[in-house]
C-alpha cells in the first residue's frame, strides 16, 4: 500500500464520552502497486501502474482518556477492495493504529 485516506464512524460503549471500547466502520481511497509478475531468473516487475481503489470495512479498539486529558488508543480493522481488485495481489487492507495524545 502506498498511501490510504479513511474517513470513519465509531460507535462507543463506554460510560464516559468518546471513550472505552468501540467499534467503526470505514471506508479507505488507497493506492496500491499493481499486479508482480516474477520472472524465471527471480527478477521481480511490477506489471501495471498503481492502483487506486475503494475499500470498505470495520474494525475496534479501545481509547482512554485520563482525567489530567492523555489520550491512549489501540484499534485493528479488517477491509476488502471493492472495484480493482483484479488488478493487484492486494485485495485486502488491515488498519493498525497505536495512538498517544492530549485533548486539551
Amino acid at each position: 500500500m502506498n498511501y490510504f485516506v479513511s474517513p470513519y464512524y465509531r460507535y462507543y460503549f463506554g460510560k464516559k464520552y468518546a471513550s472505552g471500547f468501540f467499534v467503526e466502520g470505514f471506508g479507505m481511497f488507497t493506492s496500491i502497486d499493481g499486479t508482480k509478475v516474477y520472472a524465471a531468473d527471480n527478477v521481480t516487475f511490477t506489471e501495471g501502474k498503481d492502483v487506486y481503489d475503494l475499500a470498505l470495512g470495520a474494525g475496534f479498539g479501545w481509547k482512554v482518556v485520563t482525567q489530567k486529558g492523555f489520550v491512549f488508543e489501540a484499534n485493528v480493522g479488517y477491509g476488502r477492495l471493492i472495484f480493482n481488485a483484479d488488478k493487484t495481489d492486494h485485495n485486502q487492507v488491515l488498519k493498525l493504529g497505536l495512538s498517544i495524545g492530549y485533548r486539551f
